[in-house]
């Protein structure tokens, strides 16, 4: 896998900013990256799978001399076999992520298997150094090298060797972490929003980007490390935002879909699984029901579909938000009261909304909580257009916000 010079500190550096690169490319498309890492280290071992071929021992021969590309050949995926099956894999999941309905279901599901398997490369990666001896030609038979290279890992990788892999393996899973959600949840939005075609864009977006970062990294590495950076920037600083209008579109468009799909007749949890630690601690289990509602106007110092998580107790309403640092805020009735505007509580076809006429109040709840629309209607004091009745065991609740 290495040349016979030692791993000094310089080029220890130099392996391991191909690795952040590698990092970031397959946070834009796990899977293709895995297939490409399979692709390249067959072909660096033409020696062993195609050793007649002048051509394809050529390509290895300039393959094997880009550093961290180079160590493809070394990976359990480095065959002709895996390639195939992992491209196959990977032309699958970009058909599935194309359609709105098929990514929607992708993304509570298979989704996360995609992003451990990208996670699991940049490990193999990160780590092969540590666990490799430098000595040992290339290539040898699998179990000879695994071998060899268990017994002289302590002599063959220096302790910054081990600092430097170490530090780059928790650098590199934090940025692949925060830029594969940024793209997924891209994605997710895409699905969501009622445009046809959107998702089929989006995936020829991605593939160029895709495509584009690999060749950089085999063709220009310092180029490709600079542009690596500054897409981990803006993963970083795009992370929280895009995480919340993604959950806004999730449970207003997605989630009642996927309900139909896992839980066709079945009540909606009364209390949503994503309601935050901080909140269910502060409320110390007196729920009733947990509900988000997305803020477009009328709350203060909460940006547009910020999640308000509307708590309804035995004896009480609370409106609760999340803040930093482990803290949750409580918002009283003087900074969400919509019967000054003369909001109103109304079904539509996708949500329900309540909304001032001079659009002053405007929020917007997912339409799996039709059921409960009066409830919700009385528990923010609002009318609720084509109100049913309440049913009788909540009728005796006595609600009312917690100052």
């Amino acid at each position: 896998m290495f040349t016979a010079n030692p791993f000094t500190i310089g080029n220890s550096f130099g392996y391991y900013t191909g690795i952040f690169s590698t990092a970031v490319t397959a946070s834009v498309n796990p899977t293709a990256t895995m297939a490409f890492l399979a692709t390249l280290g067959a072909l660096e071992n033409a020696s062993v799978y195609s050793p007649d071929s002048a051509f394809f021992n050529f390509i290895a021969q300039y393959l094997n001399s880009v550093p961290v590309l180079n160590s493809a050949a070394s990976l359990p995926i480095a065959n002709p076999y895996a390639a195939v099956f992992l491209t196959i894999v990977a032309a699958v999941m970009i058909v599935i992520h194309s359609f709105a309905e098929s990514k929607i279901f992708s993304q509570a599901t298979i989704d996360k298997l995609d992003k451990l398997t990208g996670w699991i490369g940049i490990a193999a990666l990160s780590l092969m150094p540590l666990v490799t001896n430098d000595a040992v030609s290339k290539p040898q038979p699998p179990a000879k090298s695994a071998a060899a290279a268990v017994t002289t890992a302590a002599q063959s990788a220096p302790w910054y060797t081990w600092v430097i892999g170490i530090v780059t393996l928790i650098l590199a899973t934090v940025v692949y972490s925060c830029v594969y959600d940024c793209v997924d949840n891209i994605g997710t939005i895409c699905a969501a929003i009622p445009v046809k075609g959107l998702n089929i864009v989006e995936q020829i977006f991605k593939a160029i980007l895709h495509a584009g970062m690999i060749l950089l990294q085999i063709t220009f590495p310092a180029i490709s490390f600079i542009i690596s950076i500054v897409i981990a920037i803006l993963g970083i600083i795009l992370f929280r935002v895009l995480a919340r209008v993604t959950f806004y579109y999730k449970e207003i468009y997605a989630r009642p879909i996927l309900h139909r799909i896992f839980k066709h007749g079945k009540e909606v949890d009364k209390i949503h699984k994503k309601l935050p630690g901080r909140i269910r601690r502060r409320v110390k289990g007196n729920i009733v029901y947990a509900i988000p509602i997305f803020i477009f106007a009328g709350v203060p110092k909460m940006p547009s579909r910020s999640v308000l998580w509307l708590v309804i107790g035995k004896e009480e309403t609370r409106l609760l938000a999340k803040k930093s640092f482990f803290r949750c805020r409580e918002v009283s009735a003087d900074d969400f009261n919509p019967s000054y505007g003369n909001a109103v509580l109304v079904e539509y076809k996708r949500f329900l909304q309540v909304k001032s006429p001079d659009g002053k109040f405007n929020i917007v709840i997912g339409k799996s909580y039709k059921e409960w629309a009066d409830i919700i209607a009385r528990s923010l004091n609002v009318p609720h257009k084509e109100s049913e009745q309440i049913p009788v065991e909540q009728a005796s609740h006595k609600l009312k916000y917690v100052e």
